[in-house]
């Protein structure tokens, strides 16, 4: 009778797996994408080539940004995390405090040293926190500057020529528009930054709002609502350079292909320029992007490293540039070696790169997106209820460094 139970089950065994059939499961890595359908769809479709090479599968899965980083956080605690994520770029330093990313600084120096060397610095910066590096750049997104060039033949070179332009704008009830950053921190920074401040000092253990810098690059912004017609509600950069009451804007590189795409009757009729120098001699924007980084959990760091360097390729940036483009989503590389070739019209990879060489993102301060708000307050405060500057930044800085020491 044994004997027979035996035999049914290696019956059984060889009709569920087949004769000479592997039992051993593909290994596939999977990566959670903090973006569209699309953009997943984009890489899964890389992948492919990746699966050729190295026999190594990759599922890539998108997560909507408005669930993303609680997502994330419930994976972490459930113990149930991808191999690799892609996020916000403040996300890593923010998981990776928690223990659920690995440094790959730590785990793949010399990979990590090569890549640093071809990133735009602006957007190192804030993946890089206090040496350790949870995250390298996925993709990047930049403030730019556009103009109607058939009212505006040359776009203004400082702050002062910013202003003068606004005050004849003015005159023709016509002024400047924020599409991204409007009456909040991102619109701000710029301004900050080219006034030579900065948000905290250099190891990033002291916030440093409550400076001349600072007050001065605050009040250049706020004059820019109150004495030089930008208006405080938001306001489409394509409907007010349509109409061309807003001839000159400041919004990310994304509505390159919204312009180009969307207003097809303003061909020829619009330019696009690095920001105005503020009084440190900079034009410093605002950079933001994705990260993609290795959960601690993962059985496949490895292999998940060597996706992730698949994907920093030129040629596979290229690719995925490309794609977002035909879905009017467009990110740009952060990889400098692939803007060699990459595929943009000269006018616009000029300024585009000009401008990215000097960036700078968000803090590498784990309590960062947390301390947005006090700034956010002040910005509103000075703007709308004509709170005394640095009154406003004092308190600022009050309160974020009171966020920092409950990060610590």
């Amino acid at each position: 009778m044994k004997r027979i139970l035996s035999l049914l089950c290696i019956v059984a065994l060889l009709s569920t797996f087949g004769c000479g059939t592997k039992i051993s499961k593909e290994k596939e890595l999977i990566m959670w994408l903090a973006g569209s359908e699309t953009q997943a769809m984009s890489v899964n479709e890389v992948a492919k080539e990746f699966l050729a090479e190295t026999g190594i599968k990759v599922r890539c899965e998108a997560v909507s940004w408005g669930e993303a980083h609680s997502k994330y956080l419930t994976s972490i605690a459930g113990g149930v995390t991808p191999d690799i994520g892609t996020m916000g770029l403040t996300w890593g330093t923010e998981f990776g405090t928690l223990g659920a990313m690995i440094d790959l600084g730590e785990v793949f120096p010399e990979d990590v040293s090569a890549i640093k060397e071809n990133v735009f610095p602006g957007i190192w910066e804030s993946v890089d926190y206090r040496g350790k590096v949870y995250g390298i750049p996925f993709d990047m997104t930049e403030h730019i500057m556009y103009y109607r060039n058939d009212m505006i033949p040359h776009p203004p070179e400082t702050w002062f020529a910013l202003t003068e332009t606004l005050k004849e704008l003015k005159k023709e009830e016509k002024s400047m528009i924020f599409d991204w950053g409007s009456l909040n921190w991102i619109g701000y920074s710029a301004y900050l930054w080219q006034a030579g401040g900065n948000y905290y000092n250099k190891d990033f253990s002291e916030c440093t709002l409550d400076t001349e810098e600072a007050a001065r690059g605050m009040e250049f912004f706020a004059n820019l609502y109150n004495k030089l017609g930008v208006p405080k509600t938001q306001i489409p950069l394509e409907q007010g350079m349509r109409t061309g009451d807003f001839p000159l804007a400041i919004s990310g590189n994304w509505k390159i292909v919204d312009l180009t795409i969307g207003a097809p009757e303003l061909k020829g009729k619009w330019s696009i320029a690095p920001l105005p120098k503020g009084p440190s001699g900079k034009r410093t924007a605002f950079i933001g992007g994705r990260i993609m980084g290795i959960f601690a959990q993962s059985e496949n760091k490895n292999e998940a490293w060597q996706f992730i360097k698949f994907l920093f390729q030129p040629k596979n940036q290229i690719t995925l540039y490309k794609k977002a483009w035909q879905a009017q989503d467009t990110y740009l590389p952060p990889n400098m070696n692939t803007w060699e070739v990459l595929p943009m019209e000269d006018g616009f990879k000029e300024v585009l790169k000009t401008q990215a060489l000097d960036t700078k993102g968000p803090p590498p301060v784990v309590v960062w997106d947390a301390s947005t708000r006090f700034v956010d307050q002040a910005i509103q405060k000075v703007v709308l209820t004509n709170t005394d500057t640095k009154t406003a930044l004092k308190e600022a800085t009050r309160l974020m460094n009171a966020e920092l020491k409950k990060g610590r």
